[in-house]
């Protein structure tokens, strides 16, 4: 098996994650992962980079984290992609992970997409031959102002059905339920910001995917396996 972890935070950009990129490179490496996706908050999340003026030092800033886990995957033999945890705040609160794309796409075609309507963003990261995943539709937290997906039918390419900041198992067996009934593609996430946290819900591929469309790709098809480590 190849796993992969699809939903971690940089200490270098999310203001909420406690663990260096390097660091958490090295730790993803030693449990025998294949890969990571780096979903840091966007610039409307708990994220570093809602501080700066322009677009272009937004998305410097944003980088950070990516870039210091890339450095440390690419000496270590860790392929490290880069993503993002975009939070709709106009609505209830709801977050989306963006995989697929390129530092340049964002920078260049997903300009100011903070201030988007969610439908644009998500068919503008289709556009650009990205995915999008639903996180944790039925977690309950202070910025999340209803805790239940409110959108269904939205067109969303898998539900994370299992992930590791649930305070609850409770909001995973609903995710799922969910994803079962909008019949889409799901996956896992440890949503890590600790050592603690890594690894404790992730995918799996019986073949290691080539690059990082290719991963996207099985991740639409279906074809990741659930790895999932209950609290309770």
């Amino acid at each position: 098996m190849y796993f992969y972890e699809i939903h971690c935070h940089m200490k270098e950009t999310s203001r909420c994650s406690q663990v260096p990129a390097r660091e958490m490179a090295m730790d993803y490496k030693r449990r025998g992962f294949t890969g990571m996706v780096i979903t840091d908050h966007f610039v409307n999340g708990h994220s570093y980079a809602d501080e700066p003026d322009t677009w272009e030092e937004k998305m410097e800033v944003f980088s950070r984290g990516y870039r210091a886990a890339k450095a440390a995957g690419d000496e270590i033999g860790l392929k490290v992609y880069y993503g993002l945890e975009y939070t709709y705040r106009r609505s209830t609160g709801e977050d989306y992970l963006a995989l697929g794309l390129t530092e340049e796409q964002v920078l260049r075609d997903l300009k100011d997409c903070d201030q988007w309507q969610l439908e644009d963003f998500i068919d503008k990261v289709h556009a650009l031959g990205g995915i999008i995943i639903r996180a944790h539709p039925f977690r309950q937290a202070e910025y999340i102002k209803t805790p239940a997906p409110d959108r269904s039918g939205l067109n969303v390419d898998a539900i994370e059905v299992f992930n590791g900041g649930n305070a609850k198992e409770l909001y995973n067996y609903q995710a799922m339920e969910w994803a079962l009934k909008e019949k889409k593609p799901m996956v896992a996430g440890s949503d890590t910001h600790t050592i603690p946290s890594n690894a404790t819900n992730y995918i799996g591929f019986e073949q290691d995917p080539a690059d990082y469309k290719a991963l996207c790709q099985a991740i639409r098809e279906g074809k990741a396996f659930i790895i999932h480590k209950p609290k309770e």
